[in-house]
């Protein structure tokens, strides 16, 4: 039997409370061996609350020789990513980190290190959950499906409405650079990757508009909204073929985890379509998908389901566009 891989966690806000959340429930895959973050307090509270018995470190130094860690999750605001990914590759650890990988004009950094860490046989993931949501996982099985009955994809759309920020650092961040990763990410996961150009039409810290085009022709128009004030966040992603559409509606109760979701089809000839509900789901399950992956390919079992392109294309776009109106990838 495998020992559970020994994992520490760097800053101990909320998306880490998320990740050791799911990881106590994976006590055969990780065990959680220290945290680290700016006020130890928070550490020892954060290890308390997750029932770990392991070494709220005081810096980087004292964290990072925590006898037989293998891993480590990074879940710092953005700006100090990139500094603790060097940080661990230097230590030789997998990584996990939070997105966007980097803030600001650091990709030649941040594609050094992604280099790097395959070289060393590391794996680096990041987070990207709507690879495991199981609506987005049904479509991409279903697309040349679509394909066949509604014609060649000419469009992708997708669209969120979020609560309003919640704490104070959100609302001095770009909700652009904090979440277009996953938009992009998504049109990779469904239609390969393709030279495509992005124009910025907006963005603030709780509202971001982009369109793009691929090199194969293919639309592309992201929008997002954290301006709800209950907590029912809802995610919608249309794919426009030329002669129909497939549509998904998520709603997300952020106090149960609860997904509702639903899929309809439409014939633009005659008006005939399909509706597919969803059973109701744990918006964790996509979670434990990232997690054991993670798993998985530090074990060398299977390989991480984001590739070195992945990771580097998703954080380039992001901060070009959050300093100029257009990019390319």
């Amino acid at each position: 039997m495998q020992k559970p891989i020994k994992i520490g966690f760097i800053g101990c806000g909320g998306h880490s409370g998320r990740h050791a959340y799911i990881i106590n429930k994976m006590p055969r895959d990780f065990e959680i061996v220290g945290a680290l973050d700016i006020n130890q307090k928070v550490a020892e509270k954060f290890l308390r609350q997750h029932n770990a018995i392991a070494l709220a470190a005081k810096n980087p130094q004292d964290f990072f020789a925590i006898k037989g860690m293998d891993a480590v999750l990074i879940g710092t605001p953005h700006k100090y990513h990139l500094k603790f990914c060097r940080d661990a590759l230097n230590a030789r650890k997998h990584i996990l980190c939070e997105k966007p990988l980097w803030e600001g004009p650091q990709q030649r950094e941040g594609k050094r290190i992604i280099t790097e860490a395959a070289q060393r046989n590391l794996i680096f993931s990041s987070c990207h959950l709507r690879r495991f949501e199981k609506e987005y996982v049904y479509v991409r099985e279903h697309l040349a499906g679509y394909i066949k009955k509604f014609g060649k994809a000419i469009e992708v759309h997708f669209q969120f409405f979020y609560h309003e920020p919640s704490t104070r650092w959100k609302m001095d961040d770009s909700l652009l650079l904090d979440h277009m990763n996953h938009e992009i990410d998504l049109v990779h996961f469904l239609f390969g990757h393709s030279p495509a150009t992005f124009w910025r039409l907006s963005h603030s810290f709780d509202e971001y508009r982009v369109a793009g085009k691929t090199q194969s022709g293919l639309g592309i128009w992201f929008s997002g909204y954290r301006r709800l004030h209950s907590h029912v966040f809802r995610n919608e992603l249309e794919l426009i073929f030329e002669k129909g559409r497939a549509r998904i509606e998520i709603v997300l109760n952020s106090k149960s985890g609860i997904v509702n979701s639903t899929l309809t089809t439409q014939s633009f000839e005659n008006n005939r379509g399909t509706v597919k509900k969803f059973s109701p789901h744990s918006y964790n399950d996509a979670l434990f998908g990232v997690m054991k992956n993670f798993a998985a390919a530090i074990r060398d079992k299977r390989p991480s389901y984001l590739a070195p392109q992945d990771l580097l294309l998703n954080t380039t776009i992001c901060n070009d566009l959050v300093v100029k109106e257009f990019g390319t990838i």
